[in-house]
């Protein structure tokens, strides 16, 4: 069999043969092994900064970028160290490992980018091989870094809105609703919380403040009853038309 060698970003690994392999659903599979570097920071305890001894391995595989549509895989061992001074043991870190998953950076970057460039889950999940869960997961943190302070609070929008509109939608076809609030203009999503009670937009006021509300351009797409009754409604100027009409 013939090899083309490509450099790689993989810190610290030895690619040491690479073969072709079944997977459990059927299809091929590039098998990449090799060794991982154990580093001077891996022998040392981070409690004590004493030596630690090598207590064994662990095999490692890790999903890489696909070539074509054939899946990567990146195989080698990791070292578990122990300290025989405090007794702690810690197994060795693997430098190039998307945090959370089991695939590389490389591949976790990539996914990004499919998802930045506005392709489905679905067809991100076919081009590079992960499962659309993984995919999935990787979108929400994407979307977190991009619109979140700590993962948990959104950012508040940088350009005033001078026209907003809310609305309501079933999630996964179920009883449950989430309202949305969006700025008409650009189409950018400013808000979005589970619920379609009055406290989802009151939660959108108190983000963005009284004094971005009291924008001199701001109005409403108003299409609930209880729209005009939320705090501060007498700062704004409401529009009880609809986007379209």
């Amino acid at each position: 069999m013939q090899y083309i060698m490509l450099p790689s970003s993989l810190v610290g690994f030895t690619n040491d043969y690479t073969k072709i392999v079944t997977t459990t659903a059927g299809t091929a599979a590039l098998l990449v092994h090799g060794n991982l570097e154990v580093t001077e920071a891996d022998r040392t305890c981070s409690y004590c900064g004493s030596k630690m001894h090598v207590h064994g391995t662990a095999d490692a595989s890790l999903r890489h970028v696909s070539v074509g549509f054939d899946p990567m895989i990146v195989q080698f061992e990791k070292v578990r160290h122990y300290c025989p001074n405090c007794a702690q043991t810690r197994m060795q870190e693997v430098p190039f490992q998307a945090r959370g998953h089991r695939i590389t950076g490389q591949l976790y970057n990539l996914v990004r980018d499919l998802l930045s460039w506005g392709l489905t889950l679905k067809v991100v999940s076919k081009i590079t091989g992960l499962g659309k869960n993984t995919v999935k997961q990787i979108d929400l943190e994407r979307l977190r870094d991009l619109y979140t302070i700590d993962g948990e609070r959104l950012i508040k929008p940088e350009r005033q809105a001078r026209v907003l509109g809310i609305d309501e939608f079933l999630l996964h076809k179920g009883h449950k609703y989430a309202t949305v609030i969006i700025d008409m203009e650009t189409g950018h999503i400013l808000w979005l919380a589970h619920g379609r009670k009055k406290a989802c937009v009151y939660a959108f006021i108190e983000q963005v403040g009284m004094e971005w509300m009291a924008g001199e351009y701001n109005s409403w797409d108003v299409r609930y009853k209880w729209a005009t009754s939320m705090p501060g409604s007498e700062l704004l100027s409401i529009s009880r038309k609809l986007w379209n009409e």
